[in-house]
């Protein structure tokens, strides 16, 4: 796992966090990168970070069968839809921005739902654990 995707489950699993991608530039990835990453840029860093959690099963990242179908159509289906019941026509217009940001966001909340438990201690290695605060082997 890279750095970048030990960053972005840092951010995403805090309550509160904003997935937005200026709060993911500002936030996580600008220290990484630069802190003027343009949007494009943005993207395709998260892109690359979700594509390389969908490659490994212990994150059990949800749909990752279909995630493929799903990121091409958070933007219009979905909760990360743009409007909460998809466009009313083929006629509506959407901003880049409001397009690529439902997939951001639909990858960012794919990340907060996955299973970290496995590496834990490598996202945050400032948490390893104590040795009081392990449990107890039972005897027979």
């Amino acid at each position: 796992m890279d750095e970048t995707l030990k960053a972005l489950f840092r951010y995403i699993k805090r309550e509160n966090c904003d997935p937005t991608w200026q709060a993911i530039r500002d936030n996580v990835l600008g220290g990484i990168y630069h802190a003027e990453m343009r949007y494009a840029d943005v993207l395709k860093v998260i892109l690359t970070a979700y594509t390389q959690a969908l490659m490994e099963p212990r994150f059990q990242l949800p749909g990752r069968h279909n995630a493929a179908e799903d990121l091409l159509l958070a933007p219009i289906k979905g909760h990360h839809a743009i409007d909460f019941m998809g466009p009313l026509s083929v006629d509506v217009r959407y901003s880049v921005e409001q397009f690529y940001g439902a997939m951001i966001e639909k990858m960012m909340g794919d990340l907060r739902c996955c299973t970290i438990d496995w590496c834990r201690c490598e996202i945050w290695p400032e948490e390893k654990a104590s040795p009081a605060s392990a449990p107890a082997l039972e005897s027979s």
